[in-house]
């Protein structure tokens, strides 16, 4: 067997996505999902390729499994957005895309979107942008997280969880929100909910790695291992100021050829 870095697979499959080697890209994640097949990163990868190969129902299982870890994920609800639309479920794609616009309100794609499946739905647009494009309050809670206006988007998430508490991704937006803003035990208490209930949302499980106590943390570390284990989904994708960690790969030598290394020196 050949210890690899994980970073020079996920770089190997970036490389393959950015000039239109999909297939490739899928190979190279297979190796990184039979030793991590809950890798996060490995998941939106997967997603990429899948619609550079416009194969929107794999697109859709790797998007919904990105949602049970990271529910406001834009890249995940466009992903579900197009396979309903391919299907021609006009209804359930302008849902969709709403709830990915919430995420991303200024993406072309997800306004185009929009558009496209409101048509025949008793949506008339108008001059500028059309009436499903207005934001919303949680498109406004989203925008208030991407610009680090902590205060804001907490006050945004606590009126949306009153209106529906049902909605994960409100509350992972204000765990995100009072997080940052050093509420730590209000913090705690609502990761540790969260975890109870969703056992893959990863930053209910980073925040409780961070603010609980040594049990707390043993409970964490397996979880977040599997789903992240070098910090590049919680540093890249949900915007958390984590510095890289190391994190190795143990593939046979065939699987290690697939990167151009040295697998003659066994581990």
């Amino acid at each position: 067997m050949v210890a690899t870095a994980l970073t020079d697979w996920n770089d190997a499959i970036d490389a393959a996505l950015e000039v239109g080697e999909s297939l490739r890209a899928a190979a190279l994640a297979q190796v990184i999902l039979k030793r991590l097949p809950r890798h996060l990163p490995t998941y939106q990868r997967l997603l990429v390729a899948a619609w550079q190969l416009k194969r929107w129902d794999e697109g859709e299982d790797w998007g919904r499994r990105l949602l049970r870890a990271d529910p406001l994920n834009g890249l995940a609800w466009r992903a579900l957005a197009t396979a309903a639309e391919q299907r021609s479920q006009r209804a359930q794609a302008h849902a969709t895309w709403q709830r990915a616009f919430e995420t991303d309100p200024y993406a072309p794609e997800v306004r185009a979107g929009i558009s496209r499946t409101a048509l025949g739905l008793g949506d008339r647009p108008v001059a500028g942008l059309p009436a499903p494009l207005t934001l919303n309050a949680a498109a406004l809670a989203r925008l208030a997280l991407r610009g680090y206006r902590w205060a804001r988007a907490a006050m945004l998430y606590r009126q949306l969880i009153e209106a529906d508490a049902r909605r994960i991704d409100f509350q992972v937006g204000l765990l995100m929100a009072i997080w940052q803003l050093r509420a730590r035990d209000e913090a705690y208490r609502l990761a540790r909910s969260l975890v109870d209930e969703h056992p893959y949302l990863l930053l209910a499980w980073v925040v409780l790695d961070e603010l609980g106590d040594v049990n707390d943390r043993a409970l964490a570390r397996n979880p977040i291992q599997s789903m992240d284990p070098n910090g590049e989904f919680a540093r890249v994708w949900l915007g958390l100021p984590h510095a890289p960690r190391t994190a190795e790969l143990t593939v046979t030598p065939d699987e290690a050829a697939l990167l151009d290394v040295d697998s003659s020196a066994p581990i």
